[in-house]
């Protein structure tokens, strides 16, 4: 799947630098995992569940009383199962309540089947067109790849969310708490699968497959129309762009509704250079600057200094658009993928 994690305040560097940041890279490279004693973890989990689950005798312990559960209108019963992306079978003896979230598809998932993460990792997670600024949910600390896992412990989770590619060192200790699912979408309609699967693993598939039907509904009437125009969506820094390809949510979505010559190759998140780009010359860029404080220059400006940049079309139509950077590089559910869609489509019609 695709781009990993930026933080909102994760500061501009290089290609790489941005790509190990938001969890970019080529599939397979996994991140280095944390060395904590795994029996200390296990002490560690199984203290965190026992302080979890006691109570009072009449205490309920339903996902609706669970302020990590969230609020759902129907939540079916009984063991669920599926299959990650990496592969690896999951299997729950009941619907998942409590749910940890290394990446923010996860959040995006939730919040379209009306449940909050019990633990987030980006802080695009309280935003609220996710789970919201007074979300109760626990902090994941540490690098992308290298979270902290008695974080994820001490929210004692039923299942954890992560990304293929970027996570999957972190399986072994990770599973002594709860069971891991990796996802990688290359696709918005992977984005849709995942959404599906976690309204399978939540109980929540009716509300899950409600908004699945939904956006692909939008998907289709839009794609019904496209644009003739060349899109292009670029990150990074000028002499180290990237660009997402066909083989990204994204990328792919765009591809439905315009011209969208950026083919995968080895990479979905492919580096380009201007010269590259000036090649397609499109008529619309949408730009992702991830900075380090508001008073980063725009990866639009960057380029602007640029003399072949200047001569696209997009550069002299003043096309060059900055986007929410964190939904459209993070997001990946069906949440961020409709604001990527309203936004290209207010553009290509405008």
């Amino acid at each position: 799947m695709r781009k990993p994690v930026p933080h909102r305040d994760a500061p501009t560097a290089t290609l790489a630098d941005t790509a190990a940041t938001l969890g970019r890279g080529p599939r397979g490279v996994t991140a280095r995992r944390r060395t904590r004693p795994l029996a200390a973890l296990t002490v560690l989990a199984a203290a965190a569940l026992a302080s979890a689950c006691s109570s009072d005798p009449g205490t309920s312990t339903d996902a609706a009383q669970d302020p990590g559960a969230g609020d759902t209108a129907s939540v079916d019963s009984g063991p669920v199962s599926a299959t990650d992306d990496t592969g690896a079978a999951i299997e729950l003896a009941q619907p998942a309540t409590r749910v940890a979230c290394l990446t923010m598809i996860c959040v995006d998932a939730l919040t379209e089947v009306g449940l909050t993460p019990v633990a987030y990792r980006d802080a695009l997670a309280f935003d609220e067109r996710y789970a919201g600024p007074d979300a109760d949910m626990r902090e994941i600390t540490g690098g992308f790849g290298e979270e902290n896992v008695e974080d994820i412990a001490l929210a004692t989770p039923d299942l954890v969310i992560g990304l293929a590619g970027a996570q999957d060192g972190l399986r072994e200790a990770v599973e002594q708490i709860a069971p891991l699912m990796l996802v990688e979408p290359r696709s918005w309609q992977d984005s849709v699968e995942v959404l599906r699967t976690v309204g399978e693993l939540t109980g929540t598939s009716q509300a899950a497959d409600a908004a699945a039907e939904e956006f692909t509904a939008r998907v289709e009437e839009a794609a019904a129309e496209p644009s003739d125009l060349t899109t292009l969506s670029i990150f990074g820094e000028p002499g180290s762009l990237g660009v997402d390809t066909v083989a990204t949510p994204v990328g792919s979505l765009l591809d439905e509704i315009s011209d969208y010559p950026w083919p995968a190759g080895d990479d979905p998140f492919a580096t380009v250079a201007v010269e590259q780009i000036a090649a397609e010359d499109p008529d619309v860029v949408f730009a992702q600057t991830f900075s380090a404080g508001d008073d980063t220059e725009p990866l639009a400006d960057r380029l602007a200094a640029d003399p072949l940049w200047r001569r696209l079309s997009a550069a002299q139509s003043d096309r060059v658009v900055e986007v929410d950077a964190p939904v459209w590089a993070t997001g990946r559910g069906t949440v961020s993928l409709g604001i990527v869609l309203d936004q290209a489509l207010a553009e290509l019609e405008s």
